[in-house]
């Protein structure tokens, strides 16, 4: 498999897991203190986990070194009660697929603290005992690792209730329904020459996220008292 179809695998890979991103909980923790702490923490992986996994041994061994942009939330969607509706992690989650897949890093999203290092070092501020020396840290030239290329895009779109139907009956106090809705979100992704800056790629990923509504239960009035008993299940694919 060449880099540049190893590439486009990965990129689309990667984009179906931002916009696809789910956990899992299997069965009933049998820790002890599982009551008062709650559940415990676990790897996030989604269904694309594995494929990523795959790559990272059907791939060859020394791999380009990728850095990873700002992937920001072009959608424009914010809810006054909630605030920004889509995720504003999605370049962490692309860092996460990229090293999943057995690409190396390059770190350019957060480079606060360590150009802060460096202008410490630079001054001659740093040793490793913390204490004033003459064996400060040293800053040489080309000590920093460079990419390869580039990863850089946004969320493009988040559509909500695409397609819905609504499916509900009455027989008396018998009351029963089913809801079900649609919404989509889309990534653009673009793989970026570190050296001429030319595009060496690009994908643009849309998914259908499906939800459902079922209810059951029983609603009368006896007098001034209202009883209602219902039963019901919500599931929104992640």
């Amino acid at each position: 498999m060449t880099y540049r179809k190893a590439f486009r695998t990965f990129l689309i890979g990667a984009g179906l897991i931002v916009s696809t991103a789910c956990t899992s909980m299997e069965g009933i923790v049998s820790d002890p203190d599982y009551l008062s702490t709650g559940a415990i923490v676990e790897d996030s992986s989604t269904a694309y986990s594995g494929q990523l996994s795959c790559m990272k041994w059907s791939t060859p061994a020394e791999k380009p070194r990728i850095a990873v942009g700002d992937i920001r939330d072009m959608t424009g969607r914010f809810s006054t009660f909630e605030g920004a509706v889509a995720t504003q992690g999605a370049s962490l989650m692309v860092m996460s697929a990229v090293s999943q897949a057995g690409f190396p890093l390059a770190e350019r999203l957060d480079t606060a603290v360590a150009e802060q290092e460096l202008e410490f070092a630079n001054n001659r501020l740093i040793s490793e005992a913390g204490e004033p020396t003459e064996d400060y840290r040293k800053v040489f030239t080309g000590s920093i690792a460079g990419s390869d290329y580039i990863l850089l895009g946004g969320i493009t779109e988040l559509n909500f209730n695409v397609h819905s139907d609504v499916r509900e009956a009455r027989i008396g106090p018998v009351v029963g329904g089913e809801r079900h809705y649609a919404m989509t979100v889309a990534l653009d992704l673009r793989l970026v020459n570190a050296t001429d800056l030319s595009v060496v790629n690009l994908v643009s990923q849309r998914k259908i996220i499906r939800g459902r509504e079922i209810r059951a239960g029983v609603f009368e009035f006896i007098g001034d008292t209202t009883i209602d008993i219902g039963m019901g299940e919500r599931a929104q694919e992640p």
